[in-house]
């Protein structure tokens, strides 16, 4: 009888500190350095008569926040939601969908991290019009962030 409460016990007491790892692992991290980031997009669609000019913007990015912003600055109504998010190594992957102006982008994005540098890659299709386009990203750390 002591037996079996002994070994329920050290049972328990194994299940707990397992438990407790599990809980306290945290999220997989990038080789990204947090700060203000200058981020270039360069956007293709087929069948457009000429190339569209890079859009440079800047943002902060973090640990925390690795996803670099998609709002339009012609669009401001534009709701942007991001799902189905993995880190693999210095890889960011997710899914993207934003609405706005009666108008629907479903995109898969993948952005690599290097320390100061990302590069990275977005196919969207935008609905009801069914037209696809590819955008290309690249980026480097330009300072920190005021608080």
């Amino acid at each position: 009888m002591i037996r079996n409460r002994l070994s329920l016990s050290l049972c328990l007491i194994s299940l707990f500190c397992l438990c407790s790892v599990a809980c306290k692992a945290e999220k997989p991290k990038v080789d990204l350095q947090d700060g203000l980031w200058e981020i270039t997009t360069i956007m293709k669609m087929p069948g457009m008569p000429m190339q569209m000019p890079p859009i440079k913007t800047t943002q902060c990015l973090s640990q925390d926040d690795l996803v670099p912003q998609t709002q339009q600055p012609d669009q401001p109504d534009q709701q942007c939601q991001i799902s189905n998010m993995t880190i693999d190594r210095n890889t960011v992957s997710y899914d993207l969908i934003c609405a706005g102006q009666g108008n629907t982008m479903k995109a898969h994005s993948s952005i690599t991290y290097s320390q100061d540098r990302m590069e990275g890659n977005m196919t969207a299709t935008m609905e009801p019009s069914n037209m696809t386009m590819s955008y290309t990203l690249s980026g480097k750390r330009i300072g920190d962030c005021s608080k």
